[in-house]
């Protein structure tokens, strides 16, 4: 049996600690990004590359903020 959350063509990056879900659409690429069980963040690029650099950076920005908090 197959999920219906997962996407054709789908791939799964982890990057310190969070996962990266990448998905051609179309003309662009999706990036889901989230710590596992947490709603995820959708960034889109012209292509995988951007995508993952996108997530990647985004990412960042998440653990200076919470670098920030504490």
């Amino acid at each position: 049996m197959t999920d219906p959350h997962s996407l054709p063509d789908t791939e799964l990056v982890e990057h310190q600690g969070y996962q990266i879900r990448l998905s051609p659409s179309g003309l662009e690429w999706l990036a889901f990004v989230a710590r596992p069980k947490q709603r995820p963040t959708l960034i889109l690029a012209p292509d995988r590359e951007a995508a993952l650099a996108k997530a990647y950076e985004w990412i960042e920005g998440q653990r200076t903020s919470e670098k920030q908090v504490l």
